[in-house]
């Protein structure tokens, strides 16, 4: 298990959304909520958690139970860690679909359709593998009351016991990850050869093996009791971050030599980068959260969207 489940950077994420939400509900000044991401960026993220749960105003408006907030912080520091390489892996994979659409086009080799076919099923089951991570999506058009920046710390999941109710499934959850990801190598097993041949390269070793995931759900199905929640998240961290690591190996270089926008890639393919690239930027905006309130104060009353 050698995979870091996340680090102090993914805590205090979580720990300055929930500063944004009590922002937000005019809990805290523009001033008080600066000087306490000031604070969090000096501090450690669990000692912070505590200071907040102290004060009783804030307590009160939060929904998580004061028994819950370890468990809540984990989690969602877990979640942030596993959607970044979700993420990090879709970006490569689009660049290796964009090439062997680019390539069908060229040439009507039988092999080649089935290859596209197998990175067409890689992105939707990574789409997949983001949205079982990231079960705190709430849609805008649902809650129109939640400025659309507000979005991010809200996506982190301060504002449900969703989680909480929900955290004896994470063996269904854990189980449900390990059989996409051995999905995934299963069928990039399959276009590695044919990538393969097509650069006229050679092999780079083992690459794309599910023995992994296959013990480990033979393992759990054998005994239930076999995993604690800690090292769920750390056995589904190992899964993912190694199938990024078989992608890196064996994609990594087609960025420099692939216009992922290219024009004349199929709807599907366009479609999964479209969202690649949309959830790429979420990404990057979750980080402003530890620098700034993201919500202005307005004169009049309302919040104001700044940025």
């Amino acid at each position: 298990m050698k995979a870091k489940i996340y680090n102090e950077h993914e805590k205090k994420l979580v720990v300055a959304s929930l500063v944004q939400f009590l922002y937000y509900k005019k809990v805290l000044s523009f001033q008080e909520s600066s000087a306490l991401l000031k604070k969090i960026q000096c501090n450690k993220a669990e000692k912070m958690l505590d200071l907040i749960y102290e004060n009783k105003a804030f307590r009160e408006e939060i929904l998580i139970n004061r028994r819950y907030r370890k468990y809540w912080l984990d989690d969602t520091a877990w979640r942030i860690k596993m959607r970044r390489e979700v993420v990090f892996l879709m970006e490569i994979a689009c660049f290796a679909a964009a090439f062997f659409a680019s390539k069908l086009g060229e040439e009507s080799d039988i092999d080649l359709i089935y290859v596209n076919t197998n990175m067409s099923d890689t992105l939707s089951i990574l789409t997949s593998i983001y949205s079982d991570v990231n079960c705190f999506n709430i849609d805008h058009s649902f809650d129109a009351t939640v400025p659309e920046n507000m979005l991010v710390p809200v996506i982190l999941g301060f504002e449900t016991n969703l989680e909480i109710m929900r955290k004896n499934e994470v063996p269904y959850l854990g189980v449900n990850l390990l059989y996409k990801v051995g999905e995934i190598k299963r069928k990039m097993s399959m276009v590695y050869s044919n990538y393969v041949k097509m650069v006229k390269g050679r092999k780079s070793g083992k690459c794309f093996l599910n023995d992994y995931e296959t013990t480990i759900i033979k393992r759990f199905l054998d005994n239930k009791d076999l995993f604690s929640l800690e090292e769920w998240r750390k056995v589904c961290l190992n899964s993912v971050s190694s199938l990024r690591k078989d992608f890196e190996k064996t994609f990594g270089g087609l960025k420099l030599n692939v216009n992922i926008s290219d024009q004349n890639l199929p709807s599907t393919l366009s479609t999964s980068i479209s969202w690649f690239l949309g959830r790429k930027d979420l990404e990057e905006t979750v980080e402003v959260i530890t620098k700034v309130p993201i919500v202005q104060e307005d004169p009049s009353g309302g919040p104001q969207m700044y940025g």
